[in-house]
């Protein structure tokens, strides 16, 4: 004797089971462009705060800084389309000390709306530099 609530069950498995590999394979591939946008941001900020020590002067150091990170943020390689970012730059007050360079970027998220998740925040790469002081002739 057959049972009749078995007939047919491989069917809405199978398409159960697609529409979830499907789901699965886009939630994988939402994940490049957010570590595109962390590496692109990580070697913007790298880029800046190198410009930053390597300048000897406080004037066109942080335009020099600013310069160096936008180009490495524009560059054809990075491949980030969509994505916001935002540099922030402090130069060093004088020889030897401290400047920094930030760079926040915004991913936007997929399936956002269908999902009904929250907006994404802004990630955060930055680092130090110290200007070099053999260099820096500043009075």
């Amino acid at each position: 004797m057959k049972r009749r609530y078995e007939r047919g069950q491989a069917m809405p498995e199978t398409a159960l089971f697609a529409l979830l590999a499907v789901l699965m394979a886009f939630g994988l591939l939402s994940w490049i462009p957010m570590h595109r946008a962390r590496t692109a941001s990580t070697a913007a900020a790298y880029a800046c705060s190198q410009f930053l020590s390597q300048s000897p002067d406080p004037a066109h150091a942080r335009q020099n800084a600013l310069r160096a990170a936008w180009q490495t943020l524009d560059a054809d390689w990075s491949g980030t389309y969509g994505v916001q970012y935002r540099v922030q730059v402090s130069p060093p007050a004088g020889p030897g000390l401290a400047g920094a360079c930030q760079v926040s970027y915004w991913v936007p998220s997929l399936f956002q709306a269908l999902l009904g998740s929250e907006q994404a925040d802004w990630g955060h790469e930055w680092f130090v530099s110290r200007s070099e002081t053999w260099k820096a002739r500043w009075q």
